[in-house]
């Protein structure tokens, strides 16, 4: 089963995967997100995660062609890992 979000940790970025969107903010962005909305990014549906972005006042940085590719490294991890991980 496909958790709800992702995260990926690239250089002083976190980036988000939730459902079929990518999300790039900065850890401390994160952190204001995870307090505003009460639980762990990972936990929060896509709806959830802009409500509290909006909520804390977070906007999302602009993915980079490096942040793209471990996004697609980490999708093709997942996709071979064992259906029970």
């Amino acid at each position: 089963m496909r958790r709800t979000a992702r995260r990926l940790v690239v250089g002083g970025a976190v980036l988000l995967m939730v459902g079929s969107t990518a999300y790039k903010l900065g850890q401390s962005d994160v952190s204001k997100v995870e307090q505003t909305a009460g639980k762990p990014v990972e936990q929060m549906s896509e709806p959830e995660l802009q409500a509290a972005m909006e909520r804390a006042g977070v906007q999302e940085e602009e993915m980079t062609p490096e942040d793209e590719r471990a996004m697609e490294a980490a999708d093709r991890e997942e996709e071979a890992a064992p259906v029970g991980r």
